[in-house]
């Protein structure tokens, strides 16, 4: 029989791998609501470089959190975690030590090589700190904010025209006399109304660049999209991108989602999300290129600091 003691040990571990469990899954229903849907979008547009299952973590027990980090880590950046603050739990890298890998390298690459595993951690959002008294010099945390009527995004437009081209289609800004854009499969053309200003322009590209994704960038284990889940892939990443550049486009609502997802399967409607942030990261892969800085949100000490959210 084994000690008590080990015994303790593993009912404690298997009581908090269940509980892992039911955080992930409650996190994962809560995309089920339209509410639960656009809280994660824009989540996102803060964590668009944490991976998935982290962004739904963070929406879901912190709906506003805009920069994460651990307690040390805020310490760093100058901030300090108020007492009595509730941690938001995200999934953490333990990366092997390099113990292990040395053991391993000794061994002449025999066997499989040391992984990293992933454990539930704390962090805190930025609404949870406050700033330490100097001497110290607390990193800026804001990021800039782009209206949708403006000028700011003009650069984004011959990169994305550029992005359109690789894959197969041609992008035209002229007068459509009604809607903002319109995508055609069939010829390859993307159009955009020249009447926008060009933080507008880009919005509507964007919307359209999505159109276009979801036809060509197909993968294995993609769901199969009816014209309303399509519809919600589409401005769910359109979305998600121009939040990132500091575009507010949530006035084009997400209007499908209630009534689409009723009867849809929890695992279905996960592989949307993850569609989405396939998606999306294809696009805010040329915008974060093509802005000055490949770092719109002046964060980058932080991110740097805080990559275990990208588990």
């Amino acid at each position: 029989m084994a000690p008590s003691g080990t015994r303790s040990t593993l009912e404690e571990r298997e009581q908090r791998r269940a509980a892992e469990r039911e955080l992930a899954e409650r996190a994962v229903e809560e995309l089920r609501t339209s509410a639960g849907w656009q809280c994660w979008l824009g989540v996102r547009r803060h964590f668009h470089r944490y991976s998935l299952r982290n962004q739904i973590l963070i929406s879901m027990q912190n709906p506003g959190a805009t920069h994460v980090a651990g307690f040390r880590a805020w310490l760093d950046l100058g901030y300090a975690v108020r007492k009595g603050e509730k941690a938001i739990r995200i999934w953490m890298p333990i990366p092997p030590s390099r113990k292990q890998l040395e053991a391993w390298g000794h061994d002449g690459g025999a066997g499989e090589k040391p992984r990293t595993l992933f454990k539930l951690g704390s962090v805190f959002d930025r609404s949870q700190v406050t700033e330490l008294p100097p001497p110290a010099t607390p990193s800026p945390l804001d990021p800039p904010i782009a209206p949708l009527h403006g000028y700011e995004l003009a650069h984004l437009l011959v990169p994305l025209t550029s992005f359109a081209a690789t894959i197969g289609y041609a992008v035209d800004v002229r007068k459509l006399g009604g809607p903002e854009g319109v995508c055609r499969h069939r010829t390859g053309e993307i159009e955009v109304e020249c009447s926008l200003e060009p933080n507008g322009q880009i919005a509507a590209l964007l919307h359209e660049l999505a159109h276009a994704l979801v036809r060509v960038d197909r993968a294995d284990g993609d769901p199969q999209l009816s014209y309303a889940g399509e519809e919600l892939v589409v401005e769910s990443v359109a979305m998600s991108v121009a939040g990132i550049l500091g575009v507010d486009t949530s006035a084009n609502s997400i209007p499908y989602l209630t009534a689409w997802s009723e009867d849809t399967p929890i695992a279905t409607i996960h592989a949307h999300a993850a569609l989405i942030d396939r998606l999306a990261r294809r696009l805010e892969t040329v915008v974060l290129a093509t802005t000055g800085s490949s770092d719109p949100e002046g964060t980058s000490a932080l991110r740097a600091r805080v990559a275990v959210g990208r588990a």
